[in-house]
């Protein structure tokens, strides 16, 4: 592989049922403009969307607006970005086109490396890849009703240094 090449690998997504407490890390890594929030939550994760092909998942339809409010959660804040990345289980595959991307007005945004927080209520986040956008629009994926209001309801606003989601210790790493 040459020096301009990059290096991805690929990997099965972990499955989870929904609702089930999230296990994937024990950190939360927020990727931020001016460098990276590390930190053990003190608050409960939930899981929503780790699907996998072996097992059933909830299909139906979804609210209009909940599809654009759930890729404007993917796009930022960025949360545990992986070097790897994972493929859609329920997609053929593509030689040299496996990364799901989606065109968002800030950009290109690719999916399967990269997860969610949505605030579900007094602490407890759930917590989702980002292909469960893919899930919802490629394969008619339903998250639970709770997930969807929240996803409807949600603030940006948690990833502030003055949000009491974040821990007073949570490490702070700037790109400087």
């Amino acid at each position: 592989m040459s020096d301009n090449q990059s290096f991805w690998y690929e990997c099965q997504v972990a499955y989870f049922d929904d609702l089930t407490a999230y296990s994937y890390s024990d950190v939360d890594t927020v990727e931020l403009d001016w460098g990276l929030l590390q930190f053990r939550p003190g608050y409960d994760r939930i899981n929503v969307g780790w699907l996998d092909a072996p097992h059933a998942f909830e299909k139906g339809p979804t609210p209009d607006r909940f599809t654009n409010a759930l890729l404007d959660i993917i796009v930022a804040p960025r949360i545990n970005t992986m070097r790897g990345l994972h493929r859609c289980p329920f997609c053929p595959n593509h030689p040299g086109d496996s990364m799901v991307s989606v065109e968002h007005p800030g950009g290109r945004v690719w999916l399967g490396h990269t997860e969610i927080r949505v605030p579900s209520g007094p602490g407890a986040m759930f917590a989702a890849p980002s292909l469960i956008w893919h899930y919802v629009t490629a394969h008619s994926y339903r998250p639970p009703a709770e997930f969807i209001e929240a996803v409807e309801q949600y603030d940006q606003g948690w990833t502030s240094d003055v949000s009491p989601w974040i821990p007073h210790d949570a490490v702070r790493i700037t790109f400087d």
